[in-house]
């Protein structure tokens, strides 16, 4: 069976234990009932209860849309999805704690970049209810529009070049870091195939062709441009160029910007499957291969189970029964 497959069996089993009674019976996903999505109209409980109110308020006043999100009042995807391997929701679960939590925050992720020394808030988000700004961005697009292809300012989440999520630093040295951070969870990818390159969206192909070249001039040996088009290596393409971009451009002031993947080790689907072929010459899993490819070895990946784990050892007082709830939520290899 398929790790999502896995994932919406094992929900199906634990409805009870995670949601109220009104919340479980089979909810509707693409106008079909489901036992994996909670019912119609209880869809914000897809979010921890401790934050709930506070994320969709996060999520309402950036005008950001939930992926598959519901309507309410005439409002499009302003409640997130009702599908239980939501990606986005598991994103928000995870981190949303550590918006306002600066020593949270540092003792999670300085596991993974032990050259943090403290976090810095995110001033290029707006700010929070009490005026205070967030140490973690969700759906973030940039200060400014990177690319030609996109000359209307985007809207986050939506039609654009964004990342799930971002955060900022200072490090020892005193450089200011700057991490994109890109989530997945059930994905997979298997059905897609790479076009021809006469088939290829030319829109496409014109708004990154530029920065791909300073990429293959940085690293001749990386496979050519017509290679990418075809997922997940156009999106690790179009956020790794965005990327290297923002450091050229000092985005945020950064001296530094990194490329960050999350996703679960258990899904091999996603993490096996080379939909573009040539890229299984530079490493066993597709993230190995980006790796060993990325602009100025700025890539990075941690593994779902791997943080979420850490989450569990260093939450304290508060913080214990949000990662209790987390760890029963999405502990699949438990």
């Amino acid at each position: 069976m398929s790790f999502i497959n896995d994932e919406k069996e094992r929900y199906a089993k634990l409805k009870s234990v995670l949601f109220s009674p009104e919340a479980q019976p089979d909810g509707t996903y693409n106008k079909k009932s489901y036992p994996f999505c909670l019912a119609d109209g209880y869809s914000q409980e897809n979010l921890n209860e401790s934050f709930r109110d506070e994320a969709i308020e996060y999520f309402k006043e950036r005008k950001i849309t939930w992926h598959d999100g519901i309507d309410l009042d005439g409002i499009k995807h302003c409640l997130p999805s009702c599908h239980l391997c939501c990606s986005q929701t598991m994103c928000v679960n995870t981190l949303f704690p550590m918006t306002t939590d600066p020593e949270l925050f540092k003792n999670v992720f300085q596991v993974y970049f032990p050259e943090m020394k403290e976090a810095i808030p995110f001033h290029t988000d707006q700010s929070l209810s009490d005026g205070s700004y967030p140490y973690i961005c969700f759906e973030f697009v940039g200060e400014k529009t990177h690319f030609e292809g996109e000359k209307k300012w985007p809207q986050r989440g939506a039609n654009c070049t964004s990342l799930d999520f971002a955060f900022f630093f200072r490090r020892y040295d005193g450089k200011k870091q700057l991490v994109l951070g890109e989530w997945k969870y059930t994905e997979k990818y298997k059905s897609h195939k790479l076009p021809p390159k006469n088939e290829i969206n030319q829109t496409r192909w014109d708004t990154y062709k530029d920065d791909f070249k300073i990429w293959k001039t940085d690293k001749p040996d990386i496979p050519t441009y017509e290679n990418y088009f075809v997922e997940p290596f156009y999106q690790l393409m179009r956020q790794s160029v965005l990327a290297d971009k923002m450091q050229r451009e000092k985005e945020m002031d950064a001296d530094i910007v990194v490329h960050l993947h999350i996703s679960p080790k258990a899904n091999r689907e996603f993490s096996d499957t080379f939909t573009s072929p040539i890229f299984s010459k530079y490493g066993n899993t597709i993230l190995e291969a980006w790796r060993s490819i990325s602009p100025k070895d700025k890539f990075t990946s941690i593994n779902s189970e791997s943080l979420m784990t850490v989450i569990e050892q260093v939450a304290q007082d508060d913080k214990k029964s949000w990662a209790d709830w987390l760890l029963k939520r999405y502990g699949w290899w438990r």
